[in-house]
């Protein structure tokens, strides 16, 4: 290949692979941190994220550490979704499929009302696959492609414990982990050109801590509290490119600040709740990422649910679970500068308890979209569907034989 062509390249390359456009961060900027994933079983989501003051649960992964108290028996919960999603710009539109890495958490009573956990916890993900002509001064018109994986997750090992009948309190350590890998690959239909390739990767790392609590304040309504510390994470980057003389590394630190929320939850009839959950958190600063300065806002959460519980007895709908939600989230990300991205979802979701012992399968349906085309030039119609797994077994000391 020719010196000029491969020099025009390579910092044609660079020049991509930190570019401000759209497709080049995937969808809202996904090669910042990822999608948001807020914490929560297929109970929690169906709801629409409004449980954080449900009172009861037989789930180990919850919006309410606290509420890990009232479990009796080990219980080991799993939670995976798998999401698919149309996102149009002006008049493409690009068809993405995406499984999250699933949360797992392991709860063991060490006796009546103290509860210890640990497990596996998404907090961020995102993926993209996108192809788009692009021009660079003195070159032939080329295509980019573009791929991106990220996902930030935490260790969570907590502990939880009831003081009398009216409140349960629950900490976490969390050992926070992660990374964000992009590849850009700039193709020319020429013969006498070849392919070029820039790889980014940014390992995250830190250790962070939350505290929850759930307050009973009438028989029939409850109050969630929930208050996760920020993260400080340090930062290791490295870019190869196909030119050694153009690989860097870096190092940094990256703050994400703390979080807070509060619900409540209604016995309003025998066996029907109403939920309500509020989260947010402050803009962080974007370091490390210049071309989101001056478009990173503050976080919200709104959410909305209502739940009729299962029966003992009665026909088959009777013994399951209805569980309907909505909830708004205004990301942190604007799009353009000024126009705030918000994605809004309905949520539909159900239950059944495992046949022959204790532990449920809880599913989940969330529709929804994510931006506007008309506000942030681009928009993703979303269908995501959530399935957990909850059993639970007692523990008792071995009993000694003796003769």
């Amino acid at each position: 290949m020719r010196r000029k062509p491969t020099t025009i390249i390579l910092l044609g390359s660079l020049m991509l692979l930190f570019s401000g456009r759209i497709f080049a961060q995937s969808v809202f900027g996904l090669n910042f941190l990822g999608e948001h994933r807020f914490r929560g079983s297929a109970r929690s989501v169906a709801l629409g994220y409004s449980a954080l003051a449900l009172p009861d649960t037989n789930n180990a992964i919850t919006m309410n550490t606290a509420s890990l108290a009232d479990l009796t028996s080990v219980t080991f919960s799993l939670y995976e979704v798998l999401g698919m999603s149309s996102v149009g710009y002006g008049e493409k539109k690009v068809d993405q499929n995406r499984f999250q890495l699933p949360s797992a958490l392991l709860a063991v009573p060490l006796r009546k009302g103290l509860v210890l956990g640990l497990g596996y916890r998404t907090r961020f993900s995102g993926r993209g696959d996108f192809a788009f002509r692009r021009s660079v001064t003195d070159s032939p018109a080329l295509w980019e492609v573009y791929k991106l994986h990220s996902s930030l997750f935490s260790v969570p090992f907590s502990l939880s414990g009831k003081v009398g009948d009216w409140l349960k309190l629950g900490g976490e350590l969390q050992i926070d982990r992660g990374g964000i890998k992009d590849e850009v690959a700039v193709l020319i239909p020429r013969e006498d050109y070849r392919t070029v390739y820039s790889f980014r990767n940014r390992r995250f790392s830190a250790t962070s801590w939350a505290g929850f609590l759930q307050l009973q304040v009438h028989p029939r309504v409850s109050l969630g509290i929930g208050y996760d510390g920020q993260v400080e994470y340090s930062v290791e980057e490295r870019i190869d490119y196909d030119y050694v003389a153009l690989d860097s590394t870096a190092s940094w630190d990256f703050t994400l600040p703390a979080a807070f929320s509060a619900g409540i939850a209604v016995n309003i009839l025998s066996r029907w709740y109403i939920s309500s959950t509020f989260w947010m958190r402050d803009a962080p600063y974007p370091s490390g990422y210049k071309q989101f300065e001056g478009i990173l806002s503050d976080e919200r959460l709104l959410a909305f649910g209502i739940e009729r519980q299962a029966e003992a007895e009665g026909g088959f709908f009777s013994r399951v679970p209805l569980r309907l939600g909505y909830y708004e989230n205004r990301w942190h990300l604007q799009f353009p500068a000024g126009e705030q991205v918000i994605s809004r979802f309905f949520t539909l979701g159900s239950g059944y308890p495992m046949p022959g012992g204790p532990g449920s399968l809880d599913f989940v349906c969330e529709f929804g979209k994510i931006g506007s085309v008309d506000r942030n030039r681009v928009d993703e119609t979303v269908f995501r569907f959530g399935l957990s797994l909850s059993v639970s077994e007692k523990w008792s000391r071995r009993k000694v034989v003796t003769h």
